[in-house]
């Protein structure tokens, strides 16, 4: 289920790109960062590509886990270094059967890391639209961005900032990576409970979800995990007041829908 904010109400939508409408962009570089469902929204759009007859390529700033699809093209650093024309044209060869190739260098606990710069460069060049997991959560539903997060590139064109609904009237300290710093940032204590006006101040915040959210960048708000009709309603009113603090593109979500 994908619904997005329009004229005080939740609208159905068949994608997200027949709302957003990147490919108004040369060669798009989108972004997900927050919690609560990057991967899964760059899933999502990597479908939704393929299903336009267009490629698309899945790859990490980061840490994100391995995917073990036929896509996934996941070696050693070292081997993208050294056997790395060979791994290209395995990445084609994706791009060309399933409409999609998700990338990167294989890291410890079952995780993928970012591929090497030359063949990030590489890839740059052959004009495939690139998603981008930009930061990490730990599976938790919230996060504030440390230090360090999160890992956008400078040339990215749209960024989706990603919360997860099931957060709602948790702990702050339970649910949220890096509870600590979001307790300072929402001037509440760890213990308290998640409630609608703390994501709104999160989604909205330059030390929230628009930290680092290059200039040319349009950013896209995701209310993730409203799988119930409580949650949507709920979500409906995070919206409103997102718009009204001039979010233009806001998006509730349940994949499990």
């Amino acid at each position: 289920m994908i619904s997005y904010f329009r004229d005080d109400r939740l609208c159905e939508a068949d994608s997200f790109l027949s709302v957003v409408k990147p490919d108004d962009t040369e060669c798009p570089m989108i972004a997900a960062v927050g919690a609560g469902g990057k991967t899964s929204t760059l899933r999502r759009l990597a479908e939704e590509y393929a299903l336009m007859g267009k490629k698309a390529i899945v790859l990490t700033t980061t840490h994100m886990r391995e995917e073990t699809t036929p896509w996934s093209c996941v070696a050693e650093e070292e081997e993208w270094i050294s056997k790395g024309n060979a791994l290209l044209e395995r990445v084609k060869e994706c791009l060309e059967q399933y409409g999609q190739a998700w990338i990167g260098a294989r890291a410890k606990k079952g995780k993928m890391s970012c591929v090497p710069e030359l063949i990030l460069a590489e890839i740059e060049s052959w004009n495939v639209p690139l998603l981008v997991e930009a930061d990490g959560a730990r599976m938790l539903p919230l996060k504030v961005p440390g230090e360090q997060e999160p890992v956008l590139l400078p040339q990215t064109t749209h960024v989706f900032s990603v919360y997860g609904m099931d957060a709602l009237d948790q702990k702050l300290e339970e649910i949220c990576f890096r509870s600590e710093k979001a307790a300072e940032l929402l001037g509440k204590q760890p213990e308290d409970q998640v409630t609608e006006e703390d994501i709104i101040k999160l989604a909205c915040h330059e030390q929230g979800g628009r930290k680092g959210c290059p200039k040319q960048a349009e950013y896209i708000v995701v209310l993730n995990k409203a799988d119930t009709k409580e949650l949507q309603e709920r979500a409906c009113k995070i919206a409103k007041c997102l718009h009204e603090n001039g979010i233009k593109n806001i998006f509730v979500t349940s994949y499990k829908l």
